[in-house]
């Protein structure tokens, strides 16, 4: 005869396959038929809860006592590893900081050679602005004495023409021999009309003077 556990056995794995085959999606809320069903507890003899009790305590007294084992282990490997590599380290500090002198040293040096050399340049531009703007002043300086010396040989010509107190009585016999009229008038086609008496002739004289 067949026993209940042995047929268990044979149709379980069966049932479990057929029940995930068509279970429920996650997304999908709990059925109707399902939301005030309140599952039964299961019960469990007192026996069986002391032994459970016992049985994790005893589990957490074993992993409190190989974390405090690991712990320790852990500091003391730490105290050693400082107390092994605290010469080590302060040399690669003092190699550290030795290297780093140099760089800046190394720097510095370089940055005050580009600093010259800017300095130089920028004297060097200034001295040559300085130049160039001293010669400009000084070629104004020639042009404005030559115009001057221009101007002084042209008045210098012209005075042989001044009137003087030797040549008045001569200048006031020419000035009357040869009298100027300077009145004249302008037409509307810009053509001058010298002296004070000069007739203008109309728009019929100047017709008849272009018709013949």
């Amino acid at each position: 005869m067949i026993s209940h556990n042995s047929i268990l056995k044979r149709t379980l794995p069966m049932l479990m396959q057929c029940a995930e085959a068509h279970r429920k999606p996650r997304w999908l809320p709990v059925a109707k038929s399902k939301i005030f069903r309140i599952p039964k507890r299961p019960v469990i003899s007192e026996e069986e809860r002391i032994e459970l009790l016992r049985i994790n305590n005893n589990y957490k007294t074993q992993m409190r006592a190989i974390k405090r084992f690991y712990h320790e282990e852990m500091i003391k490997e730490k105290s050693t590893l400082e107390s092994a590599s605290s010469e080590m380290s302060q040399q690669l500090e003092a190699e550290e900081w030795e290297r780093c002198v140099k760089i800046n040293d190394t720097w510095n040096a370089q940055i005050a050679a580009e600093r010259e050399e800017r300095r130089k340049k920028e004297l060097q531009e200034m001295e040559e602005f300085a130049l160039a703007r001293m010669e400009a002043k000084d070629k104004e300086l020639r042009d404005r004495i030559a115009k001057a010396s221009e101007e002084i040989r042209e008045q210098k010509k012209l005075s042989s023409t001044f009137i003087t107190p030797e040549n008045l009585e001569e200048a006031i016999d020419k000035a009357l021999a040869n009298p100027v009229d300077y009145n004249f008038a302008i037409d509307l086609q810009g053509q001058q009309y010298l002296g004070r008496d000069t007739p203008i002739p109309t728009k019929e004289q100047k017709k008849a003077a272009t018709n013949n």
